[in-house]
């Protein structure tokens, strides 16, 4: 059983943002951050047994790929070696949905005393995929949060060769409003 939900979360995992059409993004950030000053990065890693990112390896190295792709259109660095000036964390979630649909009463034809009369509703299911971008720094002994950006899309099964273009397309829309105020 246990092996049956870690090949599922794996399965799922690999679809994140894959073929997702149109993402729903939002951000928000603390206002008393001077993001000018702000460089170069590295990255911190989610330790969270929950994350789809820590599930499959594999999407985080394809997420952490589009964020650096993103950030570096933007000028920041990868500075894996000294003290950056801010941290950069991404993590994720699936969840199952349900789509449903009434269209009313349907009127049909008339067979039979009461035939053609009824109600018309679809239902659907399908998986939504959240990946949260969060941008912090340190202060002191602890690390803030200064920025986060969160993006919800569809999850479609992709083939491989499309799956990093389609991060790549998330992660540049999630950043888009980084830092806050720039366009």
């Amino acid at each position: 059983m246990n092996t049956r939900i870690v090949v599922y979360a794996i399965v799922v995992a690999m679809s994140l943002f894959v073929g997702c059409s149109s993402i729903s993004v939002t951000s928000d950030y603390d206002p008393a951050t001077d993001f000018s000053k702000l460089k170069t990065y590295q990255w911190l890693h989610s330790k969270g047994a929950e994350d789809a990112l820590v599930k499959n390896p594999l999407i985080g190295k394809r997420v952490e790929e589009g964020v650096k792709k993103a950030l570096e259109a933007k000028g920041y660095t990868l500075d894996e070696i000294g003290t950056p000036d801010f941290y950069v964390a991404a993590h994720a979630g699936v969840s199952d949905k349900i789509n449903v649909t009434d269209y009313g009463y349907a009127y049909g034809g008339y067979w039979g005393r009461y035939g053609g009369y009824g109600r018309n509703v679809d239902v659907s299911y399908y998986k939504e995929a959240t990946l949260f971008i969060d941008i912090a720094q340190k202060v002191g002994d602890k690390i803030e949060l200064m920025w986060r950006g969160a993006g919800t899309g569809t999850v479609e099964d992709r083939p491989m060769e499309e799956r990093q273009q389609r991060i790549d397309e998330a992660t540049m829309k999630i950043l888009e409003d980084f830092p806050p105020g720039k366009k």
